[in-house]
Formats: structure tokens, C-alpha cells, sequence
């Protein structure tokens, strides 16, 4: 063979050989860097994935136990300090009601009576083609360029049932927050079928439900669960099944005055509907976690309430390049704090994270079932009897 012939295949293994060693390099630095940018993203990248049951090989097959073990050597104690006594959570202070109006148009009560159920909306906002008549339900198509007063997208305005829907957005992230302001209309949906579970749409159909969320967590190996055995005990409307959890595992949910409460040691027969989950990101009115709290960036969902007892379902879409990454905990605790979020609770996420209103699904979820996944239960929001209630 000439010299010519053997020049191609020289350099050809010279640039398979650099390439090599760049990727090397690259996979050095990224693994046992200590520069904070570098180590921030591999920490939350390896939360990421051990935050999941079925894709923690994406850090195990490709970075060193100790590596690992460094970056998730302080989450048990974060949740263990999450852990929160019944004793330790104030109940939000009652809303005096508004001083008496003097008379008025029935437009200019309509009008008053909307900005008072749904004051989270910037009427000036609110495009003149939408007159009162349009009223009780508006969605996305009638909505754009409607926006809350702490900017973020209006999807949907539900007067009859007293329910705000809104785009929540951010960096690598988008999803949806219904704001529904009469909690004794939320519910926990628990399935009935033998086989499987069933599909937050589903469980919305089976209670009347007009906007469902999903709620706890369940036995998933290997991703091949079926969603009909929860993780952790299951009380709907007063009925108990399943088994309690210990550990970081809190209870969350409503008593029978429709206040929603969260912690170890509520005294479950006061408790209409709760479920167990980790961990509470917001309490007494403030931030309860910090940064990723070592459960990196995934789909979430979330419920909450307000101190004047609206309760918040917050669901963000991930695992979608494109459209929605996921979020932290944290990022979740400051959107709901934008609405006066008292305390919250994070719900089960990832492949289940989803959110249903009127009969279909309004979120993206990551899982290969387009319908979504199969689930234990669900928080669903009853359908109120139709009044006029901007009369």
C-alpha cells in the first residue's frame, strides 16, 4: 500500500483518537469538577435521576457511587428537618368580609362581584370584545391577553363552578395552576377497579367532577405498575385504606371544615380526605424548602391553600425537550406563594403528573399513555349546581 492510501486512514484514527480524549475530558470535568457551575448542574442532575424509580441508571451507569453518594449525602436530613408536628402549623387567619356597597347597575355588580371571586385577574387585562354576557365560562380561545396581576396567563375563567385556570411559566418550564375557591368541593377520588387504576379523567367522570389532579404516589416496579396500590394510606371522604408510611412520608389533606392541613400526627378522624406524600413546601405563609431539596427536576404536582381557604392544584409538564424540562420543589412553593399559598404539599410527579378539566387533559404528560397514567386516587373538584353568582 502507497503512502497516499495509508495518509486517509492515519489521520482518520488520529481525529477518533482526539475526539476521544475531548469526550474524556468533558466527561473528567463534568464528573468530578469542582467548579460551582459545574457542580451545581451535576448534582441536579444526579437528583434527577435518582429522584426516579426507573431511570436512576442514568447516573449510576455513568458516574462513581462515591460521586453520587456526595451529592445525595444531605437529602435525608433535609427531609427529615421537613418533617413537620401537627402542633407546629397555624391555621390561616379568617378574611373579614367587604364593607356594604352602596347601589349599584347590575353591571356594575357584576362586575364587583367577579373582581371579588376572582381578584387574582387584572380587569384591565380583560379585552373589550369580552362583555359580561360571555359570562359564566370563558377559556383559552376568548382569553389572550388576559393576564393575572402577577403576570401570568389566564387559560380559563369558571364562574359557575369557582375556578381560575392559569399558564404558569418559567425558565424550562410550563405548566398550568387552577386556583379553585371552594374547597369543600375538593375531593380525594379514590379508584374503584380491581385490575388497575384509573386515569385522573377517569376518576374525574366517576365523582362529577369538572378538574382533577393527581394525587399519591403508587408500587410502580420497573415502570410496569398498574396504579391500583397506592404508597401510603388513602382516607376519601372518611373511608381509610391502605397502609401508613413512616420516614419522610407526611400526611396532607382536608378536615372536616374544609381547611387543608399537612404534617405528622393530624388526628386522622377529624380528616374528610387525605393522602401521604413528601415533602411540605409551603407553611404558615412561607417557603418551607430550599433549591432542589435534592429531589432535582421533574413534572410535579402539587396542592395548596390560601388563608381565605382557596385551594391551589398546581401541575407542571416535564420531560419534554421543547416545551417543559420540569421544575424543583422550590420553583413550585414560589408560584403558589404569588397567590397566597398558607401551606402546600408536593404531590406525586413525573410520568403521573396531570391535570384534567372538563373532560380532558390540559397538561402534557410524559407518559407513553397518551390518556395518562393509571393512578391510586386523585383531588377532584365537584361540579357546583349552577347559580348565578355574579348576581
Amino acid at each position: 500500500m502507497n503512502e497516499e492510501n495509508r495518509f486517509p486512514r492515519k489521520r482518520g484514527r488520529w481525529i477518533a483518537a482526539a475526539a476521544a480524549a475531548l469526550l474524556a475530558a468533558l466527561y473528567l470535568l463534568f464528573a468530578f469538577s469542582g467548579i460551582p457551575f459545574i457542580a451545581k448542574w451535576r448534582t441536579l442532575y444526579i437528583e434527577t435521576a435518582m429522584g426516579t424509580m426507573t431511570h436512576q441508571w442514568l447516573a449510576t451507569a455513568f458516574l462513581p457511587d462515591f460521586v453520587i453518594q456526595e451529592a445525595m449525602k444531605d437529602v435525608e436530613a433535609r427531609f427529615q428537618d421537613n418533617l413537620i408536628e401537627a402542633s407546629d402549623i397555624a391555621q390561616g387567619e379568617e378574611v373579614p368580609p367587604p364593607p356594604a356597597e352602596p347601589a349599584q347597575t347590575p353591571e356594575e355588580r357584576a362586575v364587583a362581584n367577579f373582581a371579588s371571586l376572582f381578584p387574582e385577574v387584572d380587569l384591565d387585562t380583560l379585552p373589550e370584545s369580552v362583555t359580561w354576557e360571555d359570562l359564566p365560562t370563558l377559556e383559552m380561545e376568548k382569553l389572550e391577553g388576559v393576564y393575572t396581576t402577577a403576570g401570568d396567563r389566564v387559560w380559563a375563567i369558571d364562574v359557575p363552578n369557582k375556578i381560575l385556570i392559569l399558564t404558569v411559566s418559567g425558565e424550562g418550564y410550563q405548566g398550568k395552576l387552577a386556583i379553585a375557591k371552594d374547597s369543600s368541593q375538593v375531593v380525594l377520588a379514590k379508584n374503584t377497579l380491581s385490575g388497575r387504576g384509573q386515569t385522573v379523567t377517569e376518576l374525574c367522570e366517576a365523582y362529577g367532577a369538572v378538574l382533577g389532579v393527581n394525587a399519591s404516589g403508587f408500587y410502580d416496579p420497573e415502570g410496569k405498575g398498574r396504579g391500583n396500590v397506592p404508597m401510603g394510606f388513602v382516607l376519601s371522604g372518611g373511608e381509610y385504606s391502605g397502609q401508613a408510611l413512616k420516614g419522610r412520608y407526611q400526611t396532607a389533606g382536608f378536615d372536616y371544615d374544609d381547611n387543608f392541613r399537612a404534617g405528622r400526627g393530624l388526628d386522622l378522624d377529624g380528616m374528610r380526605d387525605a393522602v401521604q406524600f413528601y415533602p411540605i413546601i409551603v407553611l404558615n405563609g412561607e417557603k418551607n424548602i430550599d433549591g432542589s431539596f435534592g429531589m432535582g427536576i421533574q413534572p410535579r404536582t402539587v396542592i395548596g391553600q390560601t388563608a381565605d381557604k382557596a385551594t391551589l392544584l398546581l401541575v407542571i409538564d416535564g420531560r419534554r425537550v421543547g416545551h417543559s424540562l420540569g421544575t424543583t420543589v422550590s420553583e413550585c412553593a414560589d408560584i403558589l406563594l404569588r397567590y397566597g399559598c398558607w401551606t402546600a404539599m408536593n404531590m406525586d410527579g413525573g410520568s403521573s403528573s396531570s391535570m384534567t378539566y372538563n373532560g380532558r387533559s390540559i397538561t402534557k404528560n410524559s407518559s407513553a399513555m397518551p390518556q395518562g397514567r393509571y393512578l391510586p386516587d386523585a383531588w377532584v373538584v365537584k361540579g357546583i349546581p349552577f347559580i348565578d353568582v355574579l348576581d
